[in-house]
């Protein structure tokens, strides 16, 4: 490349890397259209000398914004809107307003986004080592046993001089005993100086099992926040995002198709991008609608040997209960269906019933290996 181009190209745009993905990002399209006609090809040639060879994928503005998980890359949707606004307040305000803050939700809804675009934050603004951001899988695996050791370590230290101290997946932490042990410490002295603390799971503080009291409690001191299953049109904005111009020429019914069957969350929309960047092909799908609701009641009900228009109606009984909760469930991750239309069709229950069916589900779920088997086995049922 001519030295007086590459001195004004490349300064203009950001590199990342990204699982074997280098990502170029111009300031605007013309960048972008430049870089493709007179570096693209001398990149690609270059990085194929690599072992394993690196691929580059070339992406707009808004790709960037949602790849490194920021508060503006993160999609407004009904049922996270209220964890957005509670995670920016955090942001600007600090160990003042929510804290600790509490995000529970299913799987794929938008947590670990929340949690990291907060850790990025806190280490943009203050530099690096403001954020710490742990898992309930690092705590179980080795971060309990360095907290309960004497002396000092890494990860105490880091704790200690953080701002915003954030634990993921908390769920991890059931039935551990010394985990939860040193979570409680590491809450109290982050509440304590006056730190903000941040935490996300799967269920609410008062519904985790097999926790100790006194953690739960001072888990719900704060603000506990729920957040939905993304709707059908916000995984399809996030899969337009991050794909950019590989699904910019895909009629949009068939693309919606795609997204309806393969990316039920968040988290499945962001592979299903990231398959098109690696490919530049739709994955093939049987072109009709993911999973009819009315086929979910009747398997769920074949399964309880009870009527579909048993879970339609008005019984509280508690098989019935039971299996109602596992067919919005169901309905929830496979239809498409927004949880009030869920609730329209299971004998005109509002939004909130709905919530708290689908969330006792789970609940049952964490404890029963049995009704998660039941469950498996339902979904592939739906999907043949």
């Amino acid at each position: 490349m001519p030295s007086e181009l590459a001195e004004v190209l490349l300064p203009a745009m950001t590199l990342s890397l990204v699982d074997g993905q280098i990502r170029v990002v111009g300031r605007s399209e013309p960048w972008n259209e430049a870089f493709q006609e007179y570096a693209l090809g001398l990149c690609q040639a270059f990085l194929q000398q690599c072992r394993p060879p690196l691929v580059i994928i070339l992406g707009s503005d808004a790709t960037a914004s949602g790849t490194h998980e920021d508060m503006d890359g993160f999609l407004g949707d009904p049922g996270n809107r209220l964890a957005w606004a509670a995670c920016r307040r955090v942001i600007e305000a600090p160990g003042l307003d929510h804290n600790p803050l509490y995000l529970h939700g299913p799987a794929g809804c938008g947590k670990t986004h929340l949690l990291r675009a907060i850790a990025r934050e806190f280490d943009q603004m203050l530099g690096a080592g403001a954020a710490v951001l742990m898992t309930g899988d690092d705590l179980v695996a080795h971060l309990a046993q360095d907290l309960a050791s004497q002396g000092p370590s890494d990860i105490r230290r880091a704790i200690e001089q953080a701002t915003v101290i954030l634990v993921d997946g908390i769920d991890a932490l059931t039935d551990r005993a010394l985990a939860q042990e040193e979570l409680f410490h590491v809450v109290n002295a982050t509440l304590d100086r006056g730190a903000q603390l941040v935490v996300a799971g799967r269920l609410p503080p008062k519904r985790l099992q097999n926790f100790e009291d006194r953690l739960v409690s001072r888990l719900s001191w704060g603000l506990t926040v729920g957040i939905e299953p993304a709707q059908i049109e916000t995984r399809l904005a996030l899969v337009r995002r991050l794909a950019g111009r590989q699904v910019a020429t895909i009629p949009p019914e068939r693309l919606a198709s795609v997204v309806e069957q393969l990316a039920p969350d968040m988290a499945s929309a962001t592979a299903l991008a990231q398959r098109l960047n690696t490919s530049g092909a739709l994955p093939e799908v049987t072109g009709r609608p993911a999973v009819s609701f009315e086929r979910i009641l009747h398997l769920v009900a074949d399964h309880y040997s009870l009527r579909p228009r048993e879970l339609a109606g008005k019984r509280r009984h508690r098989e019935v209960v039971h299996a109602r909760g596992l067919a919005l469930l169901l309905g929830r991750e496979l239809t498409g269906h927004s949880l009030k239309a869920l609730g329209a069709m299971v004998g005109g229950r509002d939004h909130a019933t709905v919530i708290n069916a689908i969330r006792t589900t789970e609940e049952r779920l964490t404890a029963d290996g049995e009704l998660r088997e039941v469950l498996e086995n339902l979904r592939k049922l739906a999907r043949q």
